[in-house]
């Protein structure tokens, strides 16, 4: 049996968000939608509407903001509150908590959507895993999604994707 393949890291080179994918899993960039300014899919080759996006917001108003700052905010349950108030219309948000990697501190929400009628029915099998961080350049969101009877055996699949990408600083 043969090991898996070692991953390519992916970068943009516009932005500088960066992709080490786990081994198993391959980085391939992708169209970018609304303000987004980078995005990239990590999935494994099995993977058709699972796995994890990652994009790349730039905002403005973290400019003027130190990444301690940022970190300090990150840790603040008012941050958190306003993350998940962000997420609800959409999800049901099933836990929160700290999330650190590279110096960088941000937030990990786990979430169902929310039955909607004009949402096809397979959302409702899915989970999701959010990890957020901010640094003065913008907001890195990874986002990675499973059927909820196997999201617990890929939850560390999951967060080993969100430690291998790197934000714009």
């Amino acid at each position: 049996m043969a090991a898996p393949a070692a991953a390519q890291p992916l970068r943009d080179a516009a932005t500088g968000l960066a992709v080490d994918p786990p081994p198993g899993y391959a980085a391939t960039p992708m169209a970018v939608q609304g303000a987004q300014q980078a995005r990239m899919a990590v999935r494994r080759p099995q993977d058709s509407d699972t796995g994890c996006q990652v994009a790349f917001v730039p905002a403005p108003q973290n400019e003027s903001l130190r990444q301690e700052d940022l970190n300090r905010l990150a840790r603040a349950p008012g941050w958190q509150r306003v993350l998940m108030a962000t997420l609800q219309p959409l999800y049901n948000v099933i836990s929160v908590e700290a999330f650190a990697h590279s110096g960088l501190e941000g937030v990990l929400l786990v979430a169902d959507l929310r039955p909607r009628p004009d949402l096809p029915q397979r959302g409702q099998e899915l989970r999701t895993l959010f990890a957020i961080v901010e640094t003065p350049r913008g907001r890195t969101t990874t986002v990675c999604t499973e059927e909820k009877t196997r999201f617990a055996t890929r939850r560390s699949e999951f967060e080993a994707v969100a430690r291998g990408v790197v934000p714009p600083r």
